[in-house]
């Protein structure tokens, strides 16, 4: 079935090529705004290979950062289950009672805890890509916010990059980095300076006085786009802004498995609280 699904999709995308589609708009539905940003930047500018190059980087560095903070969880998972199925057993067989239905209401509640911080915290994640209070909250949590500062901000400079490099108009540039960095606020910053590149205006004292971008980011831009430098600017941003990023997950993939750990001693203490009474 995936696979009559992928020669199906792999059709409409030949079709929609052989009638005169670019990449970016045959390939449109199933791309994410950073995907779209930057393939049809690069397409533009004759540099679809390093946009799909960037790309790989992109979700390399995100499933290096996934992949070590789901290593770092199993241990205190561990104590979690551990927690949840020794007070059991043991009281189980101590108190003749039977050790199934016990079992099963540990375990139970523990992965309906489990289930639901996964399930609230990705409602708020993909929330905060909508609503600029959400966005400004999940910013200000000490191990998350950087993170998700830094990968808005690498989505921005990634599109942006591309842009400037194939030579399109800056107001342009702006409206794709804004929507490709997923972040409402500094979407709304990005709009913002769209519409005044457009008329003609430089983008760059503005862009200083926005909240949304670093001051280091913004004068650097500022200074670049009076230089004429912005292309060889963009580009070292967006090298910058993914290393940031890719830092930035880490420790964020650090953090989690340490507050997880903490919640699951104050569990199993919960537990042996209980099997002493």
């Amino acid at each position: 079935s995936t696979r009559k699904e992928s020669s199906a999709a792999s059709d409409v995308y030949k079709r929609q090529l052989r009638n005169g589609a670019t990449i970016a708009e045959a390939m449109a539905p199933a791309l994410s705004p950073l995907e779209t940003g930057v393939i049809r930047a690069a397409e533009n500018g004759g540099q679809i290979a390093a946009g799909f190059a960037h790309l790989e980087k992109w979700y390399s560095s995100q499933a290096k950062a996934r992949d070590a903070a789901l290593h770092a969880l199993a241990y205190p998972l561990l104590i979690a289950h551990a927690a949840a199925i020794i007070p059991a057993v043991v009281g189980g067989i101590t108190s003749d009672s039977g050790v199934l239905q016990p079992l099963l209401l540990n375990l139970g509640g523990l992965w309906f805890i489990l289930v639901s911080l996964y399930a609230l915290s990705r409602f708020i994640l993909g929330a905060a890509r909508r609503i600029p209070a959400l966005d400004a909250l999940v910013s200000a949590v000490p191990w998350l916010g950087p993170a998700w500062r830094n990968s808005g901000l690498a989505r921005w400079a990634a599109v942006m990059h591309f842009h400037i490099m194939s030579g399109q108009l800056l107001s342009g540039a702006f409206a794709e980095a804004g929507t490709a960095s997923q972040r409402p606020r500094l979407n709304a910053a990005s709009q913002r300076l769209s519409a005044l590149t457009l008329s003609g205006q430089p983008a760059g004292p503005t862009m200083i006085d926005e909240p949304a971008f670093p001051e280091g980011v913004a004068l650097h831009f500022a200074s670049a786009e009076e230089a004429g430098m912005l292309d060889t600017e963009c580009a070292g941003l967006a090298d910058r802004a993914l290393h940031d990023a890719t830092v930035s997950m880490q420790r964020a993939g650090e953090w989690l498995p340490r507050i997880i750990y903490i919640a699951a001693m104050i569990f199993a203490a919960w537990q042996v609280l209980k099997m002493g009474r």
